[in-house]
């Protein structure tokens, strides 16, 4: 049984109990859900995230990554705002439909073997791996509209990528990404409002088909607001999914 917390130690409100047979996991939630514990009532279902046994038998091409691409800086990528159910195959198979040949790739797990919700995929070059990024960024896995980004080896790091875009941050505004899909605006608002003054609050979403990219950005009235909104919500849950909060430094 695995009972995940947050950085302050304080439990996510949700936890993964492990049985003998997929019977007696069956049983647990036909009879279980529902069920009040506590002053809560409880809902149970069929985690769908690989076992550590599932997490052992990987393939070739998504083995445990080296600390570096074996085609040196820029050939890595971080595949970011994935659903928990998506495994090494599932993004392998997704490059592959955009052309991409993978070198190899890895879903970051939690000791339990949960997905953490990102994954590190390996190109050939450094080409590859930006053509994978203009192709891939914001395509749809699984019901989610992922990040896709060149992995950096270290801030600093000699012939590391450096953002040309001018940084200009109020200090006002943070980006939350890994939103569930379903998350809007209003939602946003109504989370953050428990920390200040909300001022804007925006899911952002496709402008063609109005579908949610899982990420957005709220707006407060000071910096000391913002300040403790990150403190107190970076990797709570929205939904099962941690939020991953950062100070938005090009508002």
């Amino acid at each position: 049984m695995d009972i995940p917390t947050g950085r302050q130690g304080r439990s996510r409100g949700y936890g993964i109990v492990e049985f003998n047979t997929a019977e007696e996991a069956h049983a647990a939630v036909t009879r279980m859900d529902g069920h009040a514990l506590g002053d809560r009532t409880i809902t149970v279902r069929e985690d769908k995230a690989p076992t550590k046994a599932a997490v052992g038998g990987k393939k070739l091409n998504s083995a445990v990554l080296s600390d570096a691409p074996a085609g040196g800086d820029g050939c890595r990528c971080y595949f970011g705002n994935l659903a928990w159910e998506t495994t090494e195959e599932t993004l392998i198979t997704h490059c592959t439909g955009f052309g991409m040949n993978v070198v190899q790739a890895e879903v970051a797990r939690q000791s339990g073997g949960r997905s953490k919700g990102w994954a590190l995929v390996d190109f050939a070059t450094a080409e590859e791996a930006q053509d994978a990024i203009e192709r891939m960024h914001n395509s749809d896995v699984q019901g989610r509209s992922i990040i896709v980004r060149v992995e950096r080896p270290g801030a600093g790091a000699k012939g590391a990528r450096v953002e040309t875009r001018p940084e200009n941050s109020s200090g006002l505004q943070i980006v939350v990404r890994n939103l569930p899909w379903t998350t809007t605006s209003e939602d946003l608002r109504q989370v953050f409002q428990q920390v200040g003054n909300v001022v804007n609050a925006v899911a952002v979403c496709h402008t063609d088909t109005g579908r949610s990219k899982g990420w957005g950005t709220v707006l407060f009235e000071t910096r000391e607001q913002a300040q403790a909104a990150i403190q107190g919500f970076n990797g709570v849950e929205l939904e099962h999914r941690p939020m991953q909060i950062k100070l938005d430094r090009f508002d």
